[in-house]
């Protein structure tokens, strides 16, 4: 009897010791932004020094992208893996076009076995496949990845920032930097804000004290570029470059007829006396002179600086005193959106019809409008109109630090739990409805912010976790991870500035 005790004491254990040792399916790798589909398997694969990157099909942009995916790997790993074109092994990375109508133009696919297999579409695809694999990798010492299969694919095609460059230089090198972190993110669009201006009121009320400034190189008009920090052309055009190397689209704003007062310092006679030297004056057909010879400089040619295929025309905050001066501001709109459009451009613009309602037909088919303030453009009206909307509610989402009037930084918790791109203000839309191409954050700049420049990129891909999917990973995100893809991101864009924040200590909310 002691002897058939042991026997069953000896099976029970060695079941217990079985089912204790049974491998476990990996769970969802933490990514940002968290991946739409995953499928766990069990074990890891971990790459080593012969591990390759394999281009499976004959395609000059797939080469390019696993050029970048090494050199990449080589920064934030230390090893360059070989580049090779043909047919993977085990221990590859392999890279792929597969056509698959449900991941779209962006979407992608991830195999992860003894080697990893990486397809989409298309070759933007293919690119933020490799963030994803980037993103992975650093969040382990020997940069092993869970066994299992990702799928992955955005619900808003445009996911962006915008950065005011006019109320504050902002260095090109910071630029350059951005446009590499915002890659990194899957975030595919920057809007650079060029010219703007100061409050007369902190200027001793005087218009030609008030600080202003335009940020680019112009021959037409020398003497208007600002003298405290400028682009030249070339600079503009290589930073795009870049960008669209990345799958980054850059969109040149150039604000007016308001926030205009570096034009009317530059040129005092088309500024408006009424209404202020910092709104232009849409009586003189100067000012459309004015106007139309500084959008040509930088649209015509067959390389132009401006480069992408949108640009923004600004036509924000103008006074809407007189019904008049409502109708030359839509005729001014109208205008400068068949303007950017005859260079082949797509016009966006900032919401400003409510407030500027009239008679005046402005363009509306094919002009995305930036729905910032509801008082000045109601989203549902202009959705009814014909726009399409860029999410970018003020009162949620612009930071401009020290001026008082803007948050310093953003409620992010508030903005993770709560906040979807298709609420704008206090209208809901539908998730993912059509006419709301995506959500924007914009950061400003006032003279005394550029100490506040290393926390802005945080709160913009935390709330970029809303464009792809519309949660981020986990129930919340962890602050370990957050720092660790911080961290690496940083070593990746070598922004040495950076290296020493600790997200976890960052307290606000």
């Amino acid at each position: 009897m002691q002897t058939i005790r042991r026997v069953l004491f000896t099976l029970i254990t060695i079941l217990c010791i079985s089912s204790g040792i049974k491998a476990e399916i990996n769970p969802q790798p933490f990514i940002i932004p968290e991946i739409k589909e995953w499928k766990g398997a069990t074990g890891n694969f971990t790459p080593t020094e012969k591990s390759r990157i394999v281009c499976a099909d004959k395609n000059p942009e797939l080469m390019r992208i696993a050029n970048m995916f090494a050199e990449d790997y080589k920064i934030m790993f230390g090893i360059k893996p070989e580049i090779i074109q043909g047919k993977g092994a085990s221990g590859d990375f392999i890279l792929s076009i597969h056509a698959d109508k449900k991941l779209g133009k962006e979407g992608y696919a991830i195999k992860i076995t003894d080697r990893i297999q990486l397809s989409a579409p298309e070759n933007m695809g293919v690119y933020w496949g490799t963030r994803t694999l980037l993103q992975i990798a650093e969040q382990t010492d020997n940069h092993s990845f869970p066994k299992g299969k990702i799928r992955d694919f955005p619900d808003y095609a445009i996911r962006g920032f915008m950065i005011d460059c006019g109320r504050k230089f902002i260095p090109l090198t910071f630029l350059q930097d951005y446009v590499k972190i915002m890659a990194y993110y899957k975030m595919n669009t920057l809007q650079i804000h060029l010219n703007d201006n100061g409050f007369k009121q902190y200027f001793e009320h005087d218009w030609n004290k008030t600080y202003a400034a335009f940020r680019l190189e112009s021959d037409t008009y020398p003497g208007l570029t600002a003298r405290d920090g400028f682009y030249t052309k070339r600079e503009f055009i290589d930073l795009q470059k870049q960008a669209e190397n990345c799958f980054v689209e850059i969109i040149p704003e150039i604000d007016a007829p308001a926030h205009t007062l570096a034009f009317t310092h530059y040129k005092p006679e088309i500024g408006s006396k009424e209404y202020g030297m910092d709104h232009l004056d849409l009586f003189k057909p100067e000012t459309y002179e004015f106007m139309d010879g500084l959008f040509k400089e930088y649209l015509e040619g067959k390389d132009p600086v401006f480069r992408g295929k949108r640009v923004h025309i600004g036509t924000d905050e103008y006074s809407n005193k007189n019904k008049d001066v409502v109708e030359k501001f839509r005729e001014f709109t109208d205008h400068y959106i068949r303007y950017v459009e005859s260079y082949g451009k797509q016009a966006c613009v900032w919401g400003a019809l409510t407030h500027a309602q009239g008679d005046t037909p402005v363009k509306s088919e094919n002009v995305i409008m930036s729905a910032w303030y509801n008082g000045y453009a109601d989203p549902v009206e202009m959705i009814k109109q014909g726009y399409k909307l860029i999410s970018i509610p003020d009162g949620l989402v612009y930071m401009v630090p020290a001026a008082g009037y803007y948050h310093d930084y953003l409620n992010t918790k508030s903005l993770y739990q709560s906040w979807t791109p298709a609420h704008i203000g206090n209208v809901e839309f539908n998730e993912k409805d059509p006419a709301i191409l995506e959500e924007c954050l914009l950061y400003g700049m006032t003279m005394s912010a550029m100490a506040y420049q290393p926390k802005i990129f945080i709160i913009a891909f935390i709330r970029h976790c809303k464009h792809w999917p519309l949660k981020c990973g986990q129930a919340k995100i962890q602050p370990y991870h957050m720092k660790i893809l911080i961290t690496n991101v940083i070593l990746l864009v070598k922004h040495r500035e950076l290296t020493n924040w600790d997200v976890s200590s960052d307290k606000r909310e």
